[in-house]
């Protein structure tokens, strides 16, 4: 995949490969950043105390970093493992697969109208990157009939085919844990009434829901979406209807985002 020649921003979370392990740190390549590399502080790998830097990394393994200090005017990136959680990685890994496949489509497409690969990225790929931001973005906006950059009608014809082709709409997972537990005589009813009313109520096209049984009172709710903020959104509206509707119930509640 291609790649930038400018800085990452600060607490951008990036792609690294480990360079060079030291006693105190590793140096790491910025495999979307190929020109710049940044160091990796044993203090910033794990939380815990580090007594063998070796156990926790290798030579030539990847890694989703975060830009935890950037100083441009002495070349110095400084990188943070410890400050990455799960749902980071993989919000970075799935954004990352999403450029390369359409980078690659877009590869595909030029060289199949005779462009070289010079051609491809001055004509191609620069205009795309400098209005869209990504590879990627760029080619949902054609999907969506969105797309503002001026592409030649050849490409923008081919791409339009493959992309509706080749495009299915990204889809992100989050999970929250409920505790719901009822007091009255009719408790078991009416925790069987609530559950089903939380999956009915709040799936639709943008978003589905679902209740996974742990054990009594406890129970998952997964939500898949879109996007993050608008399944995050749906704990918001569960939190506030279990608020107005089990208000003169005997019951205690809990809603927590997962992380």
């Amino acid at each position: 995949m291609a790649e930038k020649d400018d800085y990452p921003e600060q607490d951008e979370f990036v792609l690294a490969t480990v360079k060079k392990i030291m006693p105190y740190g590793a140096f790491c390549n910025l495999d979307e950043y190929p020109v710049h590399d940044g160091f990796l502080h044993i203090s910033q790998v794990s939380s815990g105390w580090i007594r063998n830097i070796r156990e926790h990394l290798r030579e030539g393994q990847k890694l989703v970093v975060k830009i935890s200090g950037l100083d441009k005017s002495k070349h110095q990136i400084d990188l943070s493992l410890k400050q990455v959680s799960e749902s980071d990685k993989k919000r970075k890994m799935e954004a990352y697969k999403a450029e390369r496949k359409a980078r690659k489509l877009i590869e595909v497409v030029s060289a199949k109208t005779g462009l070289t690969p010079i051609q491809v990225r001055e004509t191609i790929m620069a205009p795309l990157l400098a209005e869209n931001g990504s590879a990627a973005t760029a080619l949902e906006a054609l999907h969506e009939g969105t797309l503002k950059t001026k592409l030649p009608k050849d490409i923008a014809t081919a791409l339009s085919e493959l992309v509706t082709k080749e495009f299915t709409p990204k889809r992100v997972a989050i999970r929250a844990e409920l505790m719901l537990a009822f007091y009255d005589s009719n408790g078991v009813e009416e925790l069987r009434k609530t559950l089903q009313q939380i999956e009915t109520k709040f799936s639709d096209k943008e978003t589905q829901t679902q209740v996974i049984y742990l054990g009594a009172p406890n129970y998952y709710l997964d939500f898949e979406s879109g996007d993050y903020k608008t399944a995050e959104k749906q704990i918001d509206r569960i939190q506030k209807y279990l608020e107005s509707t089990l208000k003169q119930a005997k019951c205690e509640y809990t809603i927590e985002r997962k992380k």
